[in-house]
């Protein structure tokens, strides 16, 4: 089974994430970058981003380096903006063929509506199975993450036995 993690990272939160899991599944990844970059300051990211998110707005994002189809399943990774996952996602899962391959979701969190987030994006993508919700890494409480992250492996690895 040819598996990839496609994931949008701002902060690097999901991202580590999303290497981490890569790894232990044996996957490839492939990050998701917009044409037209957030701002650098931390508050316009977040007025630009939220504001994106607010009003559907779907951003155009970079050609992508791998052809989807070669591949059986697709992991989402994404961090929660403005309770919904991101813009560039979005852009990405314009593809209604892409959206069946999806059967995973790796969110991040710095203590928004993860259940939203996740209602939001099923409702895209119906076919997902699994899914880990972590929390940003600066938090106290992300120190359940590594946890999290062995559970949705392990269901993924014994999806086919």
């Amino acid at each position: 089974m040819k598996r990839i993690i496609v994931y949008y990272s701002l902060s690097g939160n999901t991202e580590e994430a999303v290497k981490i899991i890569a790894e232990k599944l044996g996957c490839e990844i492939l990050k998701l970058e917009t044409v037209k970059p957030l701002p650098k300051a931390f508050l316009a990211q977040m007025f630009v981003g939220g504001a994106q998110v607010a009003m559907n707005i779907i951003p155009k994002i970079k050609p992508i380096d791998k052809d989807i189809n070669e591949y059986d399943e697709i992991i989402i990774g994404t961090p929660i903006w403005n309770r919904k996952g991101v813009p560039a996602i979005n852009a990405f899962l314009k593809d209604s063929g892409i959206r069946e391959k999806v059967t995973g979701l790796i969110i991040s969190s710095g203590g928004g509506d993860i259940d939203k987030c996740v209602k939001a994006l099923e409702d895209k993508i119906p076919n997902v199975k699994y899914r880990v919700s972590l929390l940003d890494r600066k938090y106290t409480d992300s120190s359940t993450n590594q946890e999290k992250i062995d559970k949705f492996v392990e269901a993924y690895s014994n999806q086919n036995i």
